[in-house]
């Protein structure tokens, strides 16, 4: 597949949301909102290998159709999408799952855990609680499979495809009911544009998407 800047595709039925670039999250978040998917003040479930915590270089914006959610959305860096859409109210808590090396001030709505395993025994059941009566996005990056994700477009290392496969299966059916599904290809983080496209292909399988179904926003 090929993966321009612009790419972004969508499922509407299932309210799955893909893009390139992970900063389209932040548009899609909005749209969600718009098109009550979500309810304001939602809680991001984050999976990926980067925290992606970062303040944005261009000033908020309230944000109150989807042409503005899209134009505002192209303007972000690609680590930059979640504290914006703070800002506007449509996220609240942010709960991490990322191995990521660098640290973060766990301010307060912000909880990481380091392993989907670590999740699981650690942070379950106090996650559910503490987001009962919320919208809950799941927010992926395929970056999260790649062991080896600092080397920039190359000599990815991925976990086993039956692990894939599991760990997928795993954030589809027993992690939490989602309201709302983000996902981030970043070839550059997965090893490449192959490496991304066949992340993607099993993410497509596992969560039975058909990308003949699938419609551009």
């Amino acid at each position: 597949m090929d993966f321009d800047s612009e790419y972004r595709i969508c499922f509407p039925n299932e309210k799955i949301f893909i893009s390139r670039d992970h900063n389209w999250a932040f548009s899609a978040w909005e749209i969600g909102r718009i098109r009550n998917y979500i309810k304001p003040g939602a809680t991001v479930v984050h999976i990926d290998a980067h925290l992606d915590y970062l303040e944005p270089l261009c000033d908020n914006a309230q944000i109150t159709s989807e042409d503005e959610a899209i134009h505002f959305g192209r303007n972000l860096g690609i680590a930059e999408f979640i504290i914006p859409a703070q800002k506007t109210g449509t996220v609240g808590k942010v709960l991490m799952v990322s191995n990521d090396r660098v640290s973060i001030n766990e301010e307060v709505g912000i909880e990481r855990a380091y392993t989907l395993n670590h999740y699981e025994q650690i942070y379950k059941r106090k996650w559910f609680d503490d987001t009962d009566g919320q919208s809950v996005i799941l927010d992926l990056d395929l970056d999260f499979f790649n062991f080896n994700y600092e080397d920039w477009n190359c000599n990815s290392v991925l976990l086993p495809e039956p692990l894939i496969r599991r760990e997928l299966e795993y954030i589809k059916k027993y992690m939490w009911d989602w309201d709302m599904v983000t996902v981030a290809l970043s070839p550059e983080f997965c090893g490449g544009e192959d490496r991304s496209s066949y992340l993607f292909e099993l993410f497509l399988d596992v969560f039975n998407l058909d990308i003949k179904n699938a419609i551009s926003w």
